[in-house]
């Protein structure tokens, strides 16, 4: 399994038939954890996407009724080993990550249905249906890979234009 990603390191692995049975595996412990705070999860994100070139950690949507169901996830999420940082300047967004230092997995909370959760889920389906545009994608982040092996503030900012454009043009 090529899983897990040092902390602030940016690198790029095959697509691995794995993830999506790790994404399985890790929302099932989700759900048990967290129960009847989450409305809906969703693997999102490279890893996501069959084919694709992604940083080796797996990206989950959980859709919750409103963003502070967050905070009372938090020693669910705990027991799993995630910790979480609150609010980290993402909007409409909280995340938990596992295994500081070098992480697994990374837990988008967003409100269910809003348009958070639907821009995960638009761009993960275009991508999924569309090879060109997957391709274009892979191209673009080995080559802010290469300028940037490390800082994954730099990688994602870099990467933003890419995602817009691909989601206005699927609206």
């Amino acid at each position: 399994m090529t899983l897990g990603l040092k902390h602030g390191q940016n690198r790029l692995c095959a697509y691995s038939e794995d993830w999506p049975n790790q994404f399985q595996a890790e929302s099932s412990l989700i759900r048990d954890a967290c129960g009847p705070l989450i409305t809906a999860i969703e693997h999102v994100g490279s890893t996501s996407v069959p084919g694709l070139l992604a940083k080796p950690i797996i990206d989950i949507a959980v859709g919750v009724d409103a963003l502070d169901v967050a905070d009372e996830m938090i020693p669910a999420m705990q027991t799993l080993g995630y910790d979480y940082p609150d609010d980290i300047g993402i909007p409409d967004d909280r995340i938990f990550g596992r295994d500081p230092g070098f992480r697994l997995f990374l837990v988008h909370v967003v409100v269910h249905e809003s348009k958070k959760w639907r821009y995960y889920l638009r761009f993960r389906d275009t991508l999924r249906s569309n090879k060109q545009l997957s391709e274009e994608y892979a191209e673009l982040k080995t080559a802010i890979v290469k300028k940037h092996p490390s800082g994954r503030g730099v990688y994602t900012e870099l990467k933003s234009a890419f995602i817009d454009r691909v989601l206005k043009q699927d609206q």
